[in-house]
């Protein structure tokens, strides 16, 4: 089975989303302020991602057939195996969660994933070059949020 692209970007906004749902609700079980604060720009990032995909999803050319089997069955495996794949997975371990360091811990291992999602996704884009620039610009936000993580996972060692 191949992903088309839209079903592709569909997993991208799907990432978003469960991305907004992880961080809203450490936001909501933390008690420092500042790490409310953090969470609550992660998670409104996550909403503005979601809306650049959405937005992307009415120019999507057709690239059916564009890649080898061997490929989609790649893309296939890594969107089945990020770390949160909906609302329900967050939901079974938030109550599990109990120290800083697994909430920091999933939110970069999530990141990652998103990083490599879109990293992957420019690969099939690779011929349009208003898309390679949207994909580039998530993909260097991802990576700005994996230093936020470690900077929040710093300063509170420090403390």
């Amino acid at each position: 089975m191949r992903f088309s692209p839209q079903e592709l970007i569909d997993v991208a906004i799907g990432i978003e989303e469960t991305g907004y749902y992880f961080y809203s609700k450490f936001r909501e079980k933390m008690e420092d302020k500042a790490f409310k604060e953090i969470f609550g720009f992660l998670a409104e990032e996550e909403l503005r991602h979601k809306d650049i995909f959405q937005r992307m999803l009415s120019n999507i050319p057709d690239k059916s057939g564009y890649f080898t089997e061997e490929y989609y069955s790649y893309l296939r495996a890594l969107g089945n195996s990020r770390v949160f794949r909906n609302k329900n997975d967050i939901d079974k371990i938030l109550p599990k969660i109990d120290t800083f360091e697994e909430i920091i811990r999933l939110g970069l291992d999530a990141e990652r994933d998103s990083i490599l999602w879109y990293t992957e996704l420019r690969e099939m884009y690779q011929d349009d070059p208003d898309s390679v620039t949207i994909l580039n610009n998530l993909i260097n936000e991802e990576r700005r949020h994996v230093v936020t993580l470690l900077e929040l996972k710093e300063k509170f060692e420090s403390q």
